[in-house]
């Protein structure tokens, strides 16, 4: 870099020598540089003002003189102009404003024009371009169906009507089912939301989200917001509703934009109610469970039928198997059933009850009656209604019947109850035709584990021929009926010894594969024995003569109903002397076939007036109740339509009016004098204590 100190020296020399050299000194000009070259304030909302900065610079170490700054063009009265500097420094560089104030809707253009002492350009131009915009107020009423809104909207002019509402909901619409409006600036510049109201007679009863700050809200170009609003019915005495909701902006075209608003009351409704058998669990020792709660069950059954529900040909319930049912199907709780149209499942109240029953099931207890499922054990045969009631807080209640039906789903079934206290104990027998070795009419009963090719099978299926069988499962024991597989054998579905229901039932299908059945009908007997009475008390005593009217079991002395009971009955000789009178069970035995609930034959029959009673009246009495005669095999198929002809029930004793006046009875086994009322093996057969016939 060079010094300045030879310049100082060669000037006084010059001064020195008197020499003048002023002609011969080049001095260095001013430049002017503006930029930018144009300015486009683009689009400003009218009556607002923009402001732009242009830079002057000089170019060079000499300053620039500014003579002058002046707008030209049709548009310069849109466009003013700042303080205009008049000098720019040696390589400096000075600001001018500029600002665009729109008047109209329209588009201005304009030059600046800068003079200055720069000799290659003492004029400078720049572009001025600006246009006059406005905010556009959008205001859209929406109520997506697909978000669960009910109301109903109209776009111009803008409206909602809410439809039906009711005064009281425990639980408010959420916020995404509401009818909303949708505010947005669809204009170039922004938009200023100065008021946002509801107005008019009826305003207290329309609500919305989301008030304006002081001052407004200000929305750019494309920007909006929501506006949901409720509607909520102020008096149970007012049936139709409406206002307005106010928007007022300085949209210059709409100033004002008005939502009408309208609703109209409706009653609280009750809930809506659904329902469903979901599940049947059988015991332990049964089958797999079987579940019905798949969506598709559950579409079918979201609206109850007239008359409510009914499961009896839809669903497989067994005796002692347990059914679950339940009122809620998966889903939006606001909208699934079970629920309330106000307030989904919020503070339901729930209760399950029995309406109907059959005979001797009146007593079947219900686990969660008053909650959304219920689960009950049912163990007699026969039709069932279940009668679920739910209710809202408003008081509001709904009831839904529900059939359905339990039953072996197999061709015979015999199903025995019985009447009395607990810890007595009744047995059924069904004996196959084939076994019944003789016409004697105990013939068949206690058959022995003494048939088939292995003679281990039993002819006669009870409770005690069970229980023996399943205590020693090496004997290689069965109850192997018909043909070959367990399809057509015999079932103990329900044992009670005393201690439940009072119940038992045992089933069989394809009783036409027994080899009595092949080609002419069969009798398969049904028999009922009295096995214990563990019943504690102290009865009135009598004396068992043996007279007429006066055997062990008979009324005697007693006063009925009561019966005689011997204090012994020994083996080979009936009960005599000293007793006790006890009240007697009162054995009722119902036939069911081809997987029917409803009993063929009821023994002894409860229809008739005064229904007819049955006892049986000391331990190890057994009753011949009927025989099922069942059609034979060729005869499956031969009845002119292609159907078999029905079995035929003959009741053992009855007269003309199916009353049993001459019930058949016989004794099988003994009691051991002084012991318990319970009646004893008395014969061994293979090395095990079995029952056989003794005198009565």
């Amino acid at each position: 870099m060079r010094t300045l100190a030879p310049l100082w020296c060669l000037a006084l020399l010059l001064s020195a020598a008197g020499c003048n050299c002023k002609q011969n000194v080049n001095t260095i000009p001013p430049s002017l540089g503006v930029t930018p070259a144009g300015v486009d304030f683009g689009q400003v909302k009218v009556n607002e003002a923009q402001v732009r900065t242009v830079t002057l610079a000089a170019r060079t170490q000499t300053q620039v003189t500014i003579s002058s700054v002046t707008l030209e063009g049709a548009g310069r009265a849109a466009f003013t102009l700042g303080a205009a500097p008049t000098q720019v420094v040696p390589l400096g560089e000075a600001s001018l404003q500029i600002t665009f104030r729109p008047i109209a809707l329209e588009a201005s253009v304009a030059t600046l024009v800068i003079a200055s002492d720069d000799p290659d350009h003492p004029t400078t131009r720049v572009a001025l371009a600006g246009e006059g915009a406005k905010p556009i107020l959008q205001v859209t009423p929406t109520c997506d169906p697909a978000l669960l809104c009910k109301g109903t909207v109209t776009v111009t002019p803008p409206a909602i009507d809410f439809g039906a509402e009711p005064k009281d909901r425990l639980v408010p619409l959420p916020e995404t089912q509401l009818p909303t409006v949708v505010v947005v600036n669809a204009g170039p510049v922004a938009l200023t939301v100065t008021k946002l109201a509801v107005e008019g007679t009826d305003a207290a009863a329309f609500t919305f989200m989301g008030a304006l700050e002081p001052g407004g809200r200000v929305l750019q170009a494309n920007e909006g917001f929501n506006v949901p609003i409720r509607f909520t019915p102020t008096s149970e005495a007012r049936q139709g509703y409406s206002a307005q909701l106010v928007i007022e902006s300085d949209d210059t075209d709409a100033l004002q934009v008005s939502v009408a608003l309208a609703g109209t009351l409706r009653p609280n409704l009750p809930p809506e109610v659904c329902a469903n058998l979901v599940r049947v669990v059988p015991p332990p020792s049964g089958d797999a469970p079987r579940d019905y709660s798949s969506a598709s069950e559950w579409d079918s059954l979201r609206m109850p039928p007239m008359g409510g529900y009914d499961f009896t040909n839809r669903r497989d319930v067994r005796p002692g198997d347990l059914a679950i049912f339940s009122a809620q199907s998966p889903g939006d709780p606001n909208t699934s059933c079970s629920f309330d149209p106000e307030d989904g499942r919020t503070s339901l109240t729930w209760a399950w009850r029995l309406a109907m029953t059959p005979r001797g099931a009146e007593g079947l207890g219900l686990s969660g009656a008053m909650t959304p499922q219920v689960q009950l054990r049912p163990v007699v045969t026969g039709e069932y209604v279940l009668e679920l009631t739910v209710g809202d807080v408003q008081g509001h209640t709904t009831t839904v019947p529900i059939r359905f039906a339990v039953a072996v789903k197999e061709d015979l079934v015999a199903q025995l109850q019985w009447t009395g206290a607990a810890d007595v104990d009744l047995d059924v027998h069904l004996v196959r035709p084939s076994a019944a070795a003789t016409a004697a009419p105990f013939s068949g009963t206690f058959d022995f584990f003494s048939h088939g090719p292995a003679s281990k099978t039993s002819g006669d299926i009870n409770g005690y021929a069970v229980t023996t069988q399943r205590a020693m499962p090496g004997a290689g024991f069965d109850f192997d009926w018909g043909q070959a597989g367990s399809s057509d054998d015999p079932r103990l579905n329900v044992d009670d010894t005393g201690a439940g229901a009072l119940l038992e039932n045992v089933s069989l299908n394809y009783p036409e594969n027994d080899l009595a059945c092949a080609t002419a009908s069969c009798r398969y007997k049904v028999l009922v024995h009295y096995f214990k009475d563990a019943r504690n008390h102290a009865p009135a005593g009598c004396v068992v003569t043996g007279d007429a009217g006066c055997l062990d079991g008979e009324a005697c002395t007693c006063a009925a109903p009561q019966r005689c009971v011997a204090d012994g009955a020994p083996i080979a000789d009936a009960g005599l002397g000293t007793g006790k009178c006890f009240p007697p069970p009162s054995p009722v035995v119902r036939l069911f076939f081809r997987g029917s609930p409803a009993p063929a034959a009821v023994i002894p029959l409860d229809a008739l007036v005064p229904p007819d009673e049955l006892f049986l009246g000391a331990p190890c009495q057994m009753l011949y109740v009927a025989d099922v005669e069942w059609p034979a095999k060729s005869a499956l198929g031969s009845l002119p339509d292609g159907g078999t002809p029905p079995p035929v029930v003959e009741v053992k004793g009855a007269d003309v009016n199916g009353r049993i006046t001459a019930p058949v009875i016989s004794r099988f086994g003994w009691r051991q004098t002084g012991g318990s009322l319970q009646c004893s093996p008395d014969v061994t057969l293979g090395g095990v204590q079995w029952y056989a016939e003794q005198p009565r």
